[in-house]
């Protein structure tokens, strides 16, 4: 049953119910400030009247494919330490919003070049008052070249936005020396392990962290990666060479 068929509350209702029951299932404790936050935001797009912002009708596939497996960043140790954190490519909010709920942040910045995106996640920030929390209406590589945003992060995150290689050359504009990147990798994808093209971007593999969603949702990894060394002046290139030339 999608939400068209479900008024707010109904969906609302249902989507929080599968998510508690998720993040037992992976073992997740959120915060009740954390749970007010997801509570708000599935309010806040069951009213929304504006572009389409999420790809799941039913709020089961909802909670879980895309909320429960956004919390699954808490699983990743000294996870921002309390430093500024960005999420690339944003979108509808997640999983920067996960590492706002988990409180392990100082700041969470929601990055993303669609103005839809940013008119919703804008509109969501206003309507809930959160704090801490700021959009970017920005380009990932543009920003990485942007001394307002340039290695000013201790932490980037993406999910299900491009390849591991593209987004890992993305992330290293914006993530500082001694920082981390996390990426959730999915089915079929590659986990970019070492090589000439992770050590141009100064990066160096930390972790791989393998989890499954609840009820047969499918398989995942978290790939961490730590800044090890500034970034050549050169890099991020801009997309079209990205995506063209990988280095990974």
């Amino acid at each position: 049953m999608g939400k068209q068929d479900l008024n707010a509350g109904a969906y609302v209702a249902q989507a929080l119910d599968a998510f508690d029951e998720a993040m037992g299932h992976m073992e997740i404790e959120v915060a009740e400030s954390g749970l007010r936050l997801v509570r708000e935001w599935l309010g806040f797009l069951a009213s929304w009247k504006g572009r389409r912002v999420s790809g799941f009708e039913d709020p089961r596939d909802l909670a879980v494919k895309l909320l429960a497996d956004s919390f699954a960043v808490a699983m990743v140790r000294d996870l921002c330490l309390g430093g500024k954190a960005v999420d690339i490519g944003s979108g509808n909010g997640w999983p920067g919003l996960a590492l706002s709920a988990l409180g392990r942040c100082a700041h969470v910045s929601l990055l993303d070049s669609r103005e839809g995106a940013c008119d919703f996640l804008r509109g969501f920030l206003r309507a809930g008052g959160i704090s801490r929390v700021d959009v970017v209406h920005a380009r990932a590589e543009a920003a990485g070249q942007d001394p307002r945003f340039r290695e000013g992060y201790s932490l980037a995150v993406s999910r299900a936005v491009a390849t591991p290689g593209i987004l890992l050359e993305l992330c290293s504009g914006l993530v500082s020396v001694g920082g981390k990147t996390v990426l959730w990798i999915g089915p079929g994808q590659e986990v970019p392990r070492s090589g000439p093209g992770l050590a141009a971007l100064g990066m160096e593999g930390e972790a791989e962290i393998k989890y499954a969603l609840p009820w047969g949702m499918g398989d995942r990894v978290l790939a961490v990666y730590r800044k090890v060394r500034a970034l050549e002046a050169r890099y991020p290139r801009r997309y079209p060479a990205i995506r063209r030339k990988p280095l990974l």
